[in-house]
């Protein structure tokens, strides 16, 4: 079982998408962040970005992730961030200079490599201790790239048993497995003993780690140096006496572990890398904190299933417009810049009718036999009179209105500029009234970016609106939007149930819903159309006017010669109940007179 099932939504199958591939890629920021406390940048490696390994500011991840390879992702992400807390990398950028001041003229890129290894064993160390909770995570970084049965084999093998620069160096990395063979070099021991893994905490600082580097360099270089052709000869010879493996590896299977090995050690660890388009949707994923919901909802043979995805758009960013990640936005607001004027007109004639609900009521009650003094009474008090007052206050019921439209193909043209028109007021209405809160939400379908193939849909709620958090200009951000896709009616108000608060003694909860149509979405293994779907959304619609929500809806009508009235208005009614209201798209300024004698409302609560 991988360790981050604890921390995954679900388990997903095979190679992430872009949706798992973002939420692995927030969980992992947050672990960096958690162990640096500061903000590094995780990103998935470009494949036009050579740049792969840490340079203390960011922190690259392979985009090739799967629940086999997952931990050690993370893992490899969160040794790259100890080398963003703990390591100076200007010590690494100036190892020339050092080696100057030491009079050593060759060496760097061994050096460089020792120096690395070292570094990696003193903040590996500082990691196991200051963060024992990524143990889990460090152990299978280590098991992937270091701990195989290939390595295991090939240290008591024949190969790199000979007295030169490559075997000390694939040998001193793994010179701390288990199944090392101290004999299969001469300085092997010496080497082991110089590094002194148990006391590595007396190398405070890359400083120091670079100075057992040099150590180490210097007393291999004079080893070589010392050593006569004939006497190497016969130190090769020896070392190959005490091989002990039968059945060693190929020696290019070898080689290519070693190599691994080494990249790791240098920090270039192979990484699979993600287009720059991918990359840009994944980032409009995090920024708009999309999620995928798994929900129940019927399909058309009447047949339950509980795992059926609608994914989540909390807020329209600006990455979201750029990328225009599920293909559900206009490059520009051009179309609808009109309709926001206007909708923002007619917000501020209404807000002109609807202060009194900012007000609230004061009663001072005087005269009383306990509260506060009242100073006025005090001069002309005796011991019979009551001098005490106390002022009671309340303020006009809060509302919260969750206004959820439909979003889909259907709803274009004078529809949409309607219901745009008209939204836009209600929002502007509700940014300047301290107890209306309003939150928009547009039901749709898009192109599902976890799947390859363009024609592959899925059901979308875009949370696009909340009075709460967001400004006018988030509001605007709707005239962005292009009425697109198929209408998942039930399953997306499923989803929505989650968002709506319950009505309670403080708070008059309503769900406002427009469309057009009935509920409609086909996939390759799913189909949510019919009666089963109208009564699947009826479900929905019930289980949230459990919750004491009050629940308003409006069929915007459009051309049924194809479907009789009766029929029709009896299909819509089944759905949202007996006060379900059907409009012509021209007057869908009813709604707004409807929502506003709701704000009107004298309810008032202490």
């Amino acid at each position: 079982m991988s360790n981050s099932n604890f921390w995954l939504a679900h388990e997903p199958e095979g190679k992430f998408n872009l949706l798992e591939l973002a939420n692995t890629q927030r969980a992992i920021t947050n672990f960096v962040k958690i162990l640096t406390e500061r903000e590094i940048k995780v990103d998935f490696h470009a494949n036009n970005d050579s740049d792969s390994m840490t340079d203390g500011k960011r922190i690259t991840i392979s985009s090739t992730i799967n629940m086999h390879n997952l931990d050690s992702v993370v893992g490899t992400a969160l040794h790259e961030a100890a080398h963003c807390k703990y390591t100076n990398f200007s010590v690494l950028k100036y190892i020339k200079n050092s080696l100057y001041e030491q009079k050593i003229e060759s060496g760097h890129d061994m050096v460089a490599t020792l120096l690395n290894f070292i570094e990696d064993r003193r903040i590996d160390h500082l990691m196991y201790k200051d963060a024992p909770g990524y143990q889990i995570y460090y152990r299978s970084m280590y098991e992937r790239y270091f701990y195989s049965k290939t390595v295991d084999k090939a240290l008591k093998g024949p190969e790199y048993r000979e007295e030169n620069w490559e075997s000390y160096l694939f040998r001193i990395i793994n010179i701390f497995n288990k199944n090392t063979d101290f004999d299969a070099l001469k300085c092997l021991p010496t080497i082991y003993k110089a590094i002194d893994l148990k006391n590595i905490d007396r190398l405070k600082n890359t400083k120091d780690s670079l100075g057992l580097a040099i150590t180490l360099y210097k007393l291999l270089s004079m080893h070589f140096m010392t050593m006569t052709p004939q006497e190497r000869k016969e130190q090769n010879k020896l070392n190959n006496y005490h091989s002990k493996n039968n059945n060693p590896p190929s020696k290019e299977e070898t080689k290519k572990v070693f190599a691994k090995q080494e990249q790791f050690v240098n920090g270039k660890i192979h990484k699979t890398g993600s287009s720059k388009k991918e990359i840009n949707q994944i980032e409009a994923i995090n920024k708009s904190n999309i999620k995928e919901d798994r929900i129940s909802a019927v399909d058309k043979n009447g047949v339950k299933r509980s795992d059926c995805k609608v994914h989540i758009i909390d807020g329209i960013t600006e990455s979201l417009l750029d990328s225009n990640l599920y293909g559900i936005f206009n490059q520009t607001d051009f179309l609808h810049r009109d309709n926001i004027d206007e909708g923002i007109n007619l917000g501020k004639k209404l807000l002109r009718k609807l202060q009194i609900t900012n007000e609230q009521v004061t009663l001072a009650s005087k005269r009383l036999k306990s509260g506060k003094i009242d100073a006025r009474r005090v001069y002309a008090a005796n011991f019979e009179n009551d001098i005490f007052y106390k002022i009671d206050r309340a303020n006009y019921k809060p509302i919260s209105i969750h206004l959820s439209i439909d979003g889909s193909g259907s709803m274009q043209g004078e529809k949409w500029k309607q219901v745009l028109t008209n939204t836009i007021a209600l929002g502007y209405v509700s940014l300047h009234m301290k107890n209306i809160d309003l939150t928009i939400s547009i039901r749709t379908t898009g192109v599902d970016p976890s799947l390859s193939s363009q024609t592959a849909h899925i059901p979308l709620l875009v949370l696009a609106f909340d009075s709460k958090k967001h400004t006018l200009r988030d509001l605007k951000k709707l005239a962005r939007y292009k009425t697109y896709g198929l209408t998942p009616e039930g399953m997306c108000l499923n989803a929505l149930s989650k968002y709506i608060p319950n009505s309670s003694y403080y708070l008059d909860s309503y769900l406002i819903n427009m469309s057009d149509g009935f509920p409609t979405f086909e996939s390759s293994k799913f189909v949510y159309k019919g009666k089963t779907a109208i009564l699947d959304t009826a479900k929905a619609v019930n289980n949230i006017k459990k919750k004491g929500v009050n629940v308003l809806s409006y069929f915007i009508e459009t051309d049924i010669v194809s479907i009789k009235t009766n029929e029709l208005i009896k299909d819509f009614r089944t759905m949202y109940g007996k006060s379900a209201t059907f409009i012509d798209p021209k007057n869908v300024h009813q709604i707004t007179k409807t929502l506003n004698n709701l704000f009107l409302k004298r309810d008032l609560v202490s």
